[in-house]
């Protein structure tokens, strides 16, 4: 199974390579010098010791990587776990680029999905994500393709290299979040693709929500799975320094924690410093850089420095965020409060010394991500049922009355946000009664 880190956008540095790599760029005062440094790495300057990010040149001796032009010609290359040559990396791949200060030491290619591309309405997708940038001009709905990319939403990734797969015997490998879950028949969906993994080796928990990697062979319109991987622990050491970059995909209520690229739980403190803006403009799609201690025991990124960049545009798909707070009930995997339905999953954090054991007739607040109709939980507190609610979500109307997460107003409201996704304070009257509903600034 793929190295997590190698699979998405992360730089892995240490402290004095970092300080090395900035000393190294200089003042250049080109338009992107204060994203990137130039594309020429000095025969002097320390390389860092860990690079990660698509390929934009490759020549017989060096590789240009994050506009990195990088000496790679004793470089040991892996490509979808087999050995390869320099010659066959393509531009646009994400790769992984270890260094010993001086050169490239060895380069690994992951893609990140090797699947049935679904083509309806002009849209493609791969086990239920979204591809922003995928050419699907010589592609039939059903070819199998390779996809490397980065996660820009939740669910969308942004297709930085695509190639046709010819072979329909090679062995795929899809992500995505788990839905239809059958027990007894071992299927679930990712997607419009049904996996089986009756034989499959599993690693974690499988449940509804949660989010795999599945690696398999297509027969008879199934995937027949080898292996699905739902622990999706990072794996660093702890402290390390470390950078990261890409979207904002979820941010809580008192921006004290967000997700970035749908992957990593970043955690966020009155120490945590901002470049060119502000704790204000942490909004989901906004595009950040993010210097970080990773957190071994609670597996978060603790951000030193946001440095906001430009080139943020909107995703195709931008996952609506809840929140809720009441009486929660808790049974294999599913919070509910008011009869509605919150899972947990492998990224779920637990505050307040809560675990999965201990939530079970507390009063809590969640808060996390709604995508394909699941309400995925990111964080999980503990409330005073005397504060007010934060709620987000959909006001729908039943039996003339606008509801929100079950709760009903007596005062009437919530009739000023019928028929809308809508983010208000309410009032606690009892049980499921509430009052004073206004917009949540």
């Amino acid at each position: 199974m793929k190295n997590q880190h190698t699979r998405h956008l992360i730089k892995v540095l240490s402290l004095s390579a970092i300080t090395l790599a900035l000393s190294a760029c200089g003042s250049n005062s080109s338009e992107n010098s204060s994203i990137m440094p130039e594309t020429t790495t000095p025969e002097t300057a320390k390389l860092p010791s860990v690079l990660i990010g698509a390929v934009s040149a490759i020549s017989s001796s060096s590789i240009t990587v994050n506009q990195r032009e990088l000496p790679a010609a004793s470089a040991e290359i892996e490509i979808d776990g087999v050995n390869g040559n320099l010659s066959q990396l393509q531009v646009g791949m994400i790769v992984e680029a270890e260094t010993n200060g001086a050169q490239v030491t060895e380069i690994d290619y992951d893609p990140n999905f090797k699947g049935p591309v679904l083509i309806e309405n002009g849209m493609a997708s791969i086990a239920g994500v979204i591809l922003e940038g995928f050419d699907s001009t010589l592609v039939n709905n059903g070819d199998l393709v390779e996809v490397s990319g980065f996660n820009s939403a939740f669910n969308t990734l942004t297709v930085t290299y695509q190639q046709a797969i010819t072979n329909s015997l090679t062995e795929l490998e899809v992500e995505g979040v788990i839905t239809q879950l059958d027990t007894q028949l071992r299927t679930f969906q990712l997607g419009n693709i049904t996996i089986n993994y009756q034989q499959a080796e599993v690693d974690g928990l499988i449940s509804n929500g949660q989010f795999v990697e599945v690696e398999g062979i297509m027969q008879a319109q199934q995937l027949i799975a080898s292996e699905v991987d739902a622990e999706r622990q990072n794996g660093f050491d702890d402290n390390i320094d470390t950078e990261l970059n890409g979207k904002i995909t979820f941010i809580n209520n008192n921006s004290t924690l967000m997700t970035i690229n749908g992957q990593w739980q970043v955690s966020l403190t009155e120490q945590t410093r901002y470049e060119d803006g502000t704790v204000n403009d942490l909004v989901v799609g906004a595009l950040v850089e993010i210097e970080a201690l990773y957190q071994q025991q609670s597996d978060l990124f603790m951000a030193q420095e946001v440095d906001f960049e430009s080139g943020s545009s909107d995703s195709t798909t931008i996952n609506k965020e809840f929140s809720v707070a009441g009486v929660a009930s808790f049974n294999e995997g599913i919070v509910t409060i008011n009869n509605y339905q919150f899972t947990l999953s492998n990224q779920t954090v637990f505050d307040d010394g809560l675990t999965q054991a201990t939530i079970n007739g507390q009063f809590l607040e969640l808060e996390g991500i709604i995508t394909d109709d699941i309400n995925i939980v990111s964080e999980v507190e503990l409330m005073d049922a005397n504060d007010s609610l934060s709620l987000t979500g959909y006001v729908i109307t039943q039996s003339e009355q606008s509801r929100l997460w079950g709760y009903v107003s007596e005062d009437n409201s919530l009739n000023a946000y019928a028929d809308q996704y809508a983010e208000v304070e309410c009032e606690l009257v009892s049980g499921n009664q509430v009052r004073a509903c206004r917009l949540d600034d």
